[in-house]
């Protein structure tokens, strides 16, 4: 009996020893376990999507016409109807040669257009006056279009007809008979200007004026 009883104390004992062990084992892991956690954490994810490179968009820059040139229109009136328009053209054989320009839903009624506003203002007329403006054509596929406000830019009226450029291929539709017809009118450089504006600008979409 002393023999069993020892026994069990021992028994007792060892599972005590036993189970304080491997508790002891159990929280160390468990800390362990925590740590890495914590480390792992700190680290960067390095997962496929981030480890790529960023795929490089690039975006083709657009024309010159994006920062388009300073544009400044002789403005003789602002209507909301055509007939306004139309009406201030016959009103006087002097608005012959001027032109209607529709942008916003409004008529507005210019005789000349230059890059140089002393060539349009007349310093104390009451019947017209100075109005800045671009052209933007970045919407423009056709590069005789998009390349527009570079051709009407020029202050050199000799380089209109593109007859030395032998470049024909970028002048806009109907640009020299335009020019022929439009001579009759006037010789006035800034008029032919602004009655090639009138015309392109009514048949392209994709052309703007920006106030």
């Amino acid at each position: 009996m002393r023999f069993t009883k020892s026994f069990s104390k021992f028994s007792y004992t060892l599972a005590i020893l036993h189970g304080f062990f491997i508790g002891a084992v159990s929280i160390g892991i468990f800390a362990i376990l925590i740590q890495w956690q914590d480390i792992s954490a700190d680290k960067p994810e390095t997962s496929d999507a981030a480890s790529k490179t960023p795929e490089k968009i690039t975006v083709d820059a657009p024309a010159d016409a994006v920062t388009p040139t300073q544009f400044f229109a002789k403005q003789h009136g602002m209507f909301t109807t055509a007939e306004g328009a139309t009406a201030l053209l016959q009103s006087s054989p002097a608005m012959k040669s001027a032109a209607i320009i529709i942008t916003d839903s409004k008529y507005y009624v210019w005789s000349a257009a230059s890059v140089v506003e002393s060539e349009v203002k007349i310093v104390g007329s009451t019947d017209s006056f100075s109005k800045p403006f671009r052209i933007n054509s970045s919407a423009c596929t056709e590069q005789a279009m998009k390349n527009l406000p570079v051709y009407l830019a020029n202050p050199d009226p000799a380089k209109f007809n593109f007859e030395s450029t032998g470049n024909k291929e970028a002048i806009p539709k109907d640009w020299t008979p335009n020019i022929a017809a439009i001579s009759t009118l006037s010789k006035d450089f800034n008029v032919i200007r602004v009655q090639l504006l009138s015309h392109y600008f009514a048949q392209n979409d994709c052309l703007k004026i920006e106030f």
